[in-house]
This record gives structure tokens, C-alpha cells and sequence, in this order.
């Protein structure tokens, strides 16, 4: 990951659960068929140890008709125990940590085979 002053900026986006950035996550996502599985989007706490490498991703409508994305990829928590899991883009966009930085998406990091971030 490129070093730099990391601050709410183009370079490293913010997760925001809105159509839009619904629609960017898909279109990465879908249509695409891969063996091994390549961890496609990568997500990180700026002020802490957590990272999602995201390798699938689907649309899901919740029972009071809300939006949101259901994401399975590389889940590490800081807590030494990654494991590969589910997570829904609304827990990634309600999360506001310290400084008032939310968590981002790294603008950066290139598509590799899922097990290369796993090891």
C-alpha cells in the first residue's frame, strides 16, 4: 500500500453504503469466474489492524426495502484470527473511528489470487 498521510480523500475513499458505490463493488464482482479465487476489492481500518480482502459480493434487500451488499472474503479482525467470512457493506460504513475516519477502500491494491493475501 502506497504510504501516505491518510485523511478522507480521493486516494483512499470511504466506505459509504449508497447506490452508487453499491453498483462499483458489483460491477468488480460479477460476471467474472475465477479459479484460484482472487481477492478483487481490499477495505482497511486507517486508524487500526483491520482488513477485508472482499472476493464476491451480492446484492441483498432487507426486510424494511434498504439496500445493502453481502461481501465474503480475507476477514482480519487485528486479533491474530483472520478467517474467511461474510461481512455486510452497512457494518463496513457504520463504523467511525477515531479522528472521524471511517473505514476506506484501498485505491491502490491490485487483484491477486485469494490465497496470496491468506498466507
Amino acid at each position: 500500500m502506497k504510504t501516505e498521510t491518510i485523511y478522507k480523500s480521493d486516494a483512499y475513499p470511504q466506505v459509504q453504503n449508497t447506490e452508487q458505490f453499491r453498483k462499483f463493488i458489483l460491477w468488480g464482482c460479477q460476471g467474472v469466474e475465477s479459479d484460484p479465487p482472487t481477492a478483487r476489492w481490499k477495505f482497511f481500518n486507517p486508524c487500526g489492524a483491520q482488513t477485508w480482502f472482499i472476493s464476491e459480493a451480492e446484492e441483498v434487500i432487507h426486510m424494511d426495502g434498504t439496500a445493502d451488499l453481502q461481501m465474503f472474503g480475507w476477514c482480519d479482525m487485528g486479533m491474530g484470527y483472520p478467517e474467511l467470512g461474510y461481512v455486510m457493506l452497512s457494518d463496513l460504513a457504520s463504523i467511525d473511528g477515531p479522528l472521524g475516519l471511517g473505514i476506506q477502500r484501498d485505491i491502490f491494491f491490485d487483484p491477486c489470487p485469494l490465497s496470496e493475501v491468506m498466507s
